[in-house]
């Protein structure tokens, strides 16, 4: 009976025993942590605007399309983010 109690005693005790957990926020994908393409650049001596125009209009292209997705990104990270540590508190 003795042994019995004392099994007993040393399970309970062991079902009791809370073991924190630490879990870390995701790091970012590398596909979205790669910094935005270079922008083109008119060749030097080009005297025809159309061509300045072509590259310009292209690289603002590049630059919004880069810009709306690191933007999108960041706040959709640090959004996460907090919920994740407001959760782990």
């Amino acid at each position: 009976m003795k042994y019995l109690v004392a099994l007993t005693l040393i399970f309970l005790s062991g079902c009791s025993t809370v073991v924190p957990v630490k879990i870390n926020f995701p790091a970012a994908p590398e596909e979205l942590t790669k910094p935005c393409p270079d922008l083109d650049k008119v060749e030097p001596g080009t005297k025809e605007l159309s061509k300045t125009l072509e590259v310009v209009v292209k690289n603002y292209s590049k630059y919004h399309e880069c810009r709306i997705k690191v933007d999108a990104w960041n706040e959709w990270y640090k959004d996460n983010k907090e919920i994740f540590e407001s959760l782990n508190k």
